[in-house]
């Protein structure tokens, strides 16, 4: 079941009120929607009911309080619960985000409680999720309730600050295809496939994106070949070139746009590291050492 629609706090606290969770005494967490049980996972001894239909309702109220919400997106597929809330509007560049909120819990044990906040563009098909005041991500062990009313109490708009503030230092960057290279593969002596995957589907987007480049620049045969080489066959950036860091930012990010928040937060990190070796490559450049 999805609902993605214009915010009305009172529709959701309906379709909230449809949902019941308990534990039985063999263990199990039941979740039920309408009265009809819609999940059955088993538990151990020290999983802790978590009442989110409660915490839903309080940190929409106090989301409400704090940001102008326009619309909600409302996800209940059998265990996994999760809403997404997007307030005011920022422009960065050009650029159309809404700060937006994120809440995602399972009843099936296959997610963590996690709460999130970060910047969504519609347009450009991307979340920036890089919240520095609030951010939580529990398991469901006892103590999960208390963690979750303490690391989300301080909602205010100097929650989206840094995140602004980091994005803007990317406009009129750039940076060098292979720093982003080493960004995205990481530092891991032994890289996992599934960053050379990730670092395949970015390549893919300069070669089907050349606004990416530099204005006047065109590539060489020699670096055209390398972004159509596989990841994991290419050894080094022999024949480097720039490319915008704000916009790597945005293509980077356009990848995982229908995944989890905690994977977004997870991403949003990783690319984020670009901003120190755009500034730096300009700044070297300006004294003229590159």
């Amino acid at each position: 079941m999805n609902w993605n629609k214009d915010y009305n706090k009172e529709e959701i606290f309906e379709i909230l009120n449809r949902i019941s969770i308990y534990k039985n005494d063999s263990n199990q967490v039941v979740t039920t929607y309408n009265g009809h049980a819609i999940n059955i996972a088993n538990v151990s001894n020290r999983y802790e009911i978590f009442d989110i239909i409660s915490y839903l309702k309080s940190k929409i109220e106090l989301i409400e309080k704090n940001f102008n919400i326009s619309k909600y997106n409302l996800i209940l597929n059998r265990g996994h619960q999760s809403i997404e809330l997007t307030s005011d509007q920022v422009d960065i560049n050009g650029v159309k985000f809404y700060k937006s909120f994120y809440i995602l819990n399972s009843t099936d044990k296959s997610r963590r409680l996690s709460f999130n906040s970060g910047l969504h563009s519609v347009s450009s098909r991307f979340h920036v999720i890089d919240a520095r005041n609030i951010g939580l991500s529990k398991l469901h062990l006892k103590g999960v309730t208390k963690a979750a009313e303490d690391e989300t109490s301080k909602i205010s708009d100097e929650t989206f600050t840094e995140q602004i503030e980091s994005i803007n230092s990317l406009v009129g960057h750039r940076i060098l295809f292979s720093k982003i290279r080493e960004v995205i593969l990481g530092e891991d002596k032994d890289i996992p496939k599934i960053n050379h995957k990730k670092f395949d589907s970015f390549k893919n987007s300069i070669r089907y994106n050349k606004n990416l480049l530099i204005p006047g620049i065109k590539l060489t045969a020699e670096q055209s070949s390398q972004l159509h080489t596989p990841s994991i066959d290419l050894s080094e950036i022999k024949h480097d070139f720039y490319i915008d860091a704000f916009g790597a930012f945005q293509v980077y990010l356009q990848i995982f746009y229908n995944q989890d928040s905690q994977i977004i937060k997870k991403e949003t990190a990783s690319i984020m590291k670009i901003t120190q070796w755009s500034i730096r490559n300009d700044k070297l450049e300006a004294l003229g050492i590159i």
